[in-house]
This record gives structure tokens, sequence and C-alpha cells, in this order.
């Protein structure tokens, strides 16, 4: 994977040692992100079904997962969690790509960070001949989805996301390569 050029961030596939430091970081950035907006309980009990070390590891040792992590001497700043699996029914591809994490800390939100993580993406997708990039978004999280929208990204189904006991409406977002 040829990583962006940036005088800011460096890049790095993720590895098997990097499971503690994605779930710190998944964690830490999905709390910034949504733990004003939601109930504490909820929060709670969702942070082990998503971000836990030994779900990192397995989510880290797939075949079809690939991690990229962005980091700003030598801390880790943000990451891309990009997936190579069948896609649900409401994507319409025959070769998709799916962002399945695009995750950055608050400190360096609005860097510039996120379009490169998807400038990252865009090129894999290409290089690997895949017809449409897809994902999910919280239907709440408007900034995320004038970001996706930004780069061409549609909506073209939802589904039901679990925060604890709080059912929530992501929605999917796709566009073609």
């Amino acid at each position: 994977m040829t990583y962006p050029d940036s005088e800011v961030f460096s890049f790095r596939a993720g590895s098997p040692q990097d499971a503690e430091l994605l779930a710190d970081l998944g964690w830490r950035t999905f709390k910034e992100a949504f733990g004003t907006a939601n109930k504490s309980d909820d929060m709670a009990a969702f942070r082990h079904t998503m971000y836990g070390v030994a779900l990192q590891a397995a989510e880290l040792a797939d075949p079809t997962t690939a991690f990229v992590i962005a980091e700003v001497e030598d801390e880790a700043v943000g990451y891309l969690k990009l997936n190579s699996k069948p896609a649900p029914q409401a994507i319409q591809a025959q070769r998709p790509l799916q962002i399945d994490r695009l995750y950055i800390t608050r400190t360096w939100t609005g860097s510039g960070l996120g379009d490169l993580f998807m400038e990252l993406c865009l090129q894999q997708a290409k290089q690997h001949e895949r017809d449409v990039v897809w994902l999910t978004v919280w239907e709440h999280n408007a900034r995320a989805i004038r970001f996706y929208q930004k780069y061409g990204f549609r909506e073209v189904g939802e589904l039901d996301f679990i925060l604890g006991k709080d059912v929530q409406r992501d929605v999917y977002m796709q566009r073609e390569v």
C-alpha cells in the first residue's frame, strides 16, 4: 500500500502488535465523537462489543481487513479500517470496498487527515479494481455526512445500530469508483 505524502502525518499498516492501541484509540475517538449525544450506560455497554483488545486482534488477523494508522511524532492520532468482505444487499456492487472506520482524534479533526485517509481509500479501491466504496454513518453525524458527500457518496439505505439499549438509525452510503 502506498501512503499519502504529508509533512505532518506518517502512515503505517496496522500489525498484530497494535490490538491494544486500536482498542484504546477506537474507543477514545468514538467517545469523543458520540459520548455527549448518548447515555453513559449505553456507551459503556457498547465499548466491549466493539473495542476490546481481543476483538481488535481478531480484526487485525482477518485477511479481508486492512488498518492504516496515522501518527504525529510517534503518537497515533487516527486510523482507517478497510474491509473487502461482501457488502449487504443495500450496496449495489460486484467488488465493494468498505470504509469500516475512519476515526480521528478530536485534536486532529479538521486537519486534513480525513482527506488523506479518503484519498488513500479511493486509491486502494482503484488499484484493487473495486467498483464501489461504501460505509455506514449515524444519521445525526452531520459533519461526517457532509464530508462523505464531498467525495461523492450518496445515501442508499438504512440499518439499525445498537448502542447499548438504544436502537439508532445509521445510513448506508456508497460511491462508484
